[in-house]
């Protein structure tokens, strides 16, 4: 059972930056606690407040990381921090959707499939497009700032989960970890992927979270290997079978209904509750 209480509330899914930091009870305890704190950490509105930018500082800091360098595109409203440890150990973590703002929004809608150039096959083009638009800044801070590194993780959320996937490769990332992400590409960006014999893969999903049945197989969209399936308990099963999943997910859906889902200031549906960043974040706390 996770040290963390499962928050089902709206605010838990549409401001995931609302909240502390985890890392101020605990430190990470390695680097995928590390990856899905950073994740949510994106989320901080650091391009509107100086109170945002600190508190990211300072948090960071917290773990040994140095200042953080902000990643922002305007056109497609895509955006992320980067940031260097002591040890060498560099950090990137990419913002998901933000529900008020409409750039993401149309990220998102966009289907239709493009070729990725800077790897393999064909991949969702609204995602391609804010992952396009983030690169020359992450290119030029790895290449300058971060160009001693020893290792580099890249992490983000839903939305932020898609662009982390599509620039690992041309990052040269050593760890690539998702939550909640949506399907990217086509089989033969999987594979692609799949080939980068350094990079470690975690695609992590938290039980029941309905944005990782998007977009449409039947649209030719696959996942990347390495699931990390969250059960109800908020607790990593990295071995369930499929009829495992399917069963876990009935009880949480019945638990749900329950529990949570009648009071107005909670997500309706547990699919929709899954979603939320620090629900993601319980399993490593």
């Amino acid at each position: 059972m996770s040290a963390l209480e499962y928050d089902p509330s709206q605010t838990a899914l549409y401001h995931p930056e609302a909240q502390p930091s985890a890392f101020a009870s605990v430190p990470a305890q390695g680097d995928l606690s590390l990856a899905v704190e950073a994740a949510r950490l994106a989320y901080l509105r650091t391009e509107e407040s100086d109170a945002a930018r600190l508190t990211l500082k300072i948090t960071l800091s917290s773990q040994g990381f140095g200042q953080p360098e902000y990643f922002r595109h305007g056109p497609t409203g895509s955006e992320g921090f980067g940031t260097l440890r002591d040890d060498g150990c560099a950090l990137i973590a990419l913002r998901g959707t933000q529900i008020d703002r409409i750039k993401d929004l149309i990220s998102d809608v966009q289907v239709m499939r493009m070729t990725w150039t800077p790897g393999h096959g064909q991949v969702h083009s609204g995602f391609a497009k804010a992952a396009l638009g983030l690169w020359p800044s992450i290119q030029t801070w790895l290449d300058d700032t971060a160009h001693q590194r020893t290792s580099l993780t890249i992490t983000g959320h839903s939305l932020g989960a898609a662009i982390a996937t599509l620039l690992a490769e041309p990052a040269g990332a050593d760890l690539l970890v998702t939550l909640g992400s949506p399907r990217v590409g086509d089989p033969d960006f999987i594979q692609g992927l799949a080939a980068q014999k350094k990079l470690r893969v975690m695609r992590l999903v938290d039980c029941c979270d309905v944005v990782t049945e998007l977009v449409p197989a039947s649209l030719g969209f696959d996942h990347v290997h390495g699931l990390g399936y969250i059960d109800h308990n908020g607790v990593l099963q990295a071995s369930f079978s499929h009829a495992q999943i399917l069963e876990d997910q009935e009880k949480a859906r019945v638990d749900y209904l329950m529990r949570y889902a009648r009071h107005p200031e909670n997500v309706f549906l547990r699919d929709w509750a899954d979603h939320a960043p620090i629900n993601y974040v319980r399993a490593f706390w």
